[in-house]
C-alpha cells in the first residue's frame, strides 16, 4: 500500500482514536478497516536510539486481506481486540518462542483484557517485525501492549508505558529468543519517533532475557534510565520432593502446627485436596471460584470480580480459553465436598503462574488458604510438565513468603528517549514514584496495625 504523505505533525501528535477516525477508512471484502501507513517524523533530541524511524501500519479492526499477506511495515499497531484476530497464530508462535514467559500477553488473554479491562480504549499493541527476508517474509520478533499518557505525575509530556490492567501480575514484553535486542531497539525507535518523552517498562523479570537485553541496549546506545522498583516475590523451583522440600524450608514447629490444623479440620468431615484442569465444564469452576471470593472481604468491599461485570466476563473468558488450550490449572481444598479454598493458575510453557486464591473466611482459624498452598507444593513438584511456579504475589506476602523458599526478582524501569526533557522528566517521575511507594508502605503498616487492634477487641 502506498505511503500517504502529509505535512509535518506537531511535536506531540497522537494516534487518532476510533471516535475521530478519518472518513477514508479502507473497505475490503465487506470488512471496514482503518489500515494505512503513517509517515513518522524524527524526535528532536540528540540521542541515537539505535536505528532510523521504523515504518508503521495502524490497524483499527480485523482485516481479512491480511491473511496470507506478510506485514509491510516494521511495526504494526493494533488499536482493538478485534484487530488482534488476524495475528493470533503469529502471537502464539512468538509466545512459545520467547525465553521469558508472560501468559498475560498471549493472544487469548491479551485479547480478553483489551475487550473487558481497558477504560477508554486507549491501549495499543505494537507488533514488532524483523527485516524482510529473501522471499519478502517478515518474522514477528516482539509484542508490546502500551498506553500513552500525559500529565504523568504532573508532567505535560507523553509517557509511554507497557500496559498493566487491574489484574496484571507481570509486564515483560514478549520477545523472540535471539531477537530481544533487535525487537527492543525497534520499539524504542518507534516510541522516540512518535515523540515519547519517556518509556516505562514495569514489573519484568530482572534476570530474564528481556532484562538482560534492556541493559545491553541502553549501555551500547548510551541511553540513560532510572530503576523505579526492584523487589523479590515468592517462587517455587526445586528438585526436591514434597517431604524433603517442606523439611528443608519450613521449621519443624511450624510444620507440626500446620499438621494440627489439617487434623482439626478433618475432624469436621472428609477433607480432600484436588488438582485438575477445569473438568468438562470450566464454567462450573469459575462460578464456584467467583462465589467463594465474593463471600469474603473482597465482597464486603465491593471489589470481588463477581460484583464487577467486566472483570467477571474477562475471568470467565480466559478460564474457558485456558481449559480449551490445556493451560488451566485448578487446585482446591474440599471439606465434605464443599470448597474451603480454591486456586486458579495458568500454565505457560514449562511454568505456572498462580493467579488468584479464594478461601472461606468462616474457616479462617484453620488457615485453609495456607493449607491449600502447602499441598500445592507437592502437586507442582510432582508435575512433570512444570519446572517452576511464580506466586505472582506482592513482595513480603505474609503467607506465601514463608512457605515457598525461592525468589524471582522483579524490576521496573524508566527509559529516556531523544526528547529534550526526557532526562529531567525521568528523574522527576522516579522521585515521585519513590515517594508514592514510601507513602503506600506507611499506610499499609497503619492498616495492618488497625486490623490487628480490631481483631484483638473482637477476641
Amino acid at each position: 500500500m502506498a505511503r500517504r504523505h502529509r505535512s509535518a505533525a506537531p511535536r506531540h501528535h497522537r494516534f487518532r482514536s476510533r471516535r475521530s477516525r478519518p472518513a477514508h477508512a479502507y473497505r475490503y471484502e465487506g470488512c471496514m478497516t482503518g489500515l494505512g501507513q503513517i509517515p513518522l517524523w524524527q524526535g528532536a533530541g540528540k540521542k541515537n536510539m539505535g536505528e532510523d524511524a521504523p515504518s508503521v501500519e495502524v490497524l483499527s479492526h480485523a482485516a481479512r486481506y491480511l491473511h496470507g499477506r506478510p506485514p509491510s511495515a516494521d511495526v504494526v499497531v493494533l488499536e482493538s481486540a478485534d484487530a488482534l484476530m488476524p495475528f493470533r497464530a503469529e502471537i502464539d508462535a512468538l509466545a512459545a518462542s520467547a525465553t521469558d514467559r508472560n501468559v498475560q500477553f498471549e493472544a487469548t488473554t491479551l485479547s480478553a483484557a483489551m475487550e473487558h479491562l481497558q477504560n477508554k480504549g486507549d491501549v495499543r499493541v505494537a507488533l514488532l517485525w524483523s527485516e524482510a527476508g529473501g522471499a519478502g517474509r517478515r518474522l514477528l520478533i516482539g509484542l508490546v501492549p502500551y498506553l500513552v499518557s500525559r500529565g504523568h505525575y504532573g508532567a505535560p509530556f507523553p509517557v509511554w508505558r507497557v500496559w498493566q490492567h487491574i489484574h496484571s501480575f507481570i509486564g515483560t514484553p514478549l520477545m523472540r529468543q535471539g531477537y530481544e535486542q533487535q525487537a527492543l531497539r525497534r520499539f524504542l525507535s518507534f516510541a522516540n519517533a512518535r515523540g515519547a518523552a519517556l518509556v516505562e517498562f514495569p514489573l519484568f523479570e530482572a534476570e530474564g532475557a528481556f532484562g538482560k537485553a534492556l541493559h545491553e541496549v541502553m549501555q551500547a546506545d548510551g541511553i540513560s534510565f532510572r530503576e523505579t522498583d526492584r523487589h523479590e516475590r515468592a517462587f517455587l523451583k526445586s528438585d526436591l520432593d514434597e517431604e524433603a522440600y517442606l523439611s528443608a524450608h519450613i521449621r519443624k514447629k511450624k510444620r507440626k502446627e500446620f499438621n494440627r490444623l489439617w487434623n482439626r479440620l478433618a475432624e469436621l468431615g472428609p477433607l480432600e485436596f484436588r488438582t485438575h484442569d477445569g473438568g468438562d465444564n470450566p464454567d462450573e469452576w469459575t462460578a464456584a471460584f467467583l462465589a467463594l471470593e465474593a463471600r469474603g472481604w473482597k465482597g464486603q468491599r465491593g471489589t470481588a470480580m463477581k460484583m464487577r461485570p467486566n472483570e467477571r466476563f474477562w475471568f470467565e473468558e480466559i478460564c474457558r480459553a485456558a481449559r480449551r488450550d490445556g493451560t488451566l490449572h485448578c487446585s482446591e481444598l474440599l471439606l465434605d465436598g464443599k470448597p474451603l479454598a480454591m486456586l486458579t493458575s495458568f500454565r505457560s510453557g514449562r511454568g505456572v503462574f498462580t493467579f488468584k486464591i479464594a478461601f472461606d473466611e468462616d474457616y479462617s482459624r484453620y488457615s485453609p488458604g495456607t493449607l491449600l498452598m502447602l499441598k500445592a507444593i507437592g502437586a507442582f513438584l510432582r508435575d512433570e510438565r512444570v519446572d517452576w511456579v511464580d506466586s505472582c504475589a506482592v513482595p513480603g506476602h505474609p503467607m506465601i513468603d514463608h512457605i515457598w523458599a525461592e525468589r524471582r526478582t522483579m524490576s521496573s524501569m524508566l527509559v529516556t528517549t531523544g526528547h529534550r526533557f526526557s532526562a529531567p522528566l525521568a528523574s522527576w517521575v522516579a522521585s515521585a514514584k519513590r515517594m508514592e511507594a514510601t507513602a503506600r508502605a506507611k499506610l499499609r503498616v497503619l492498616y495492618d496495625r488497625l486490623q490487628g487492634a480490631r481483631h484483638e477487641q473482637a477476641d
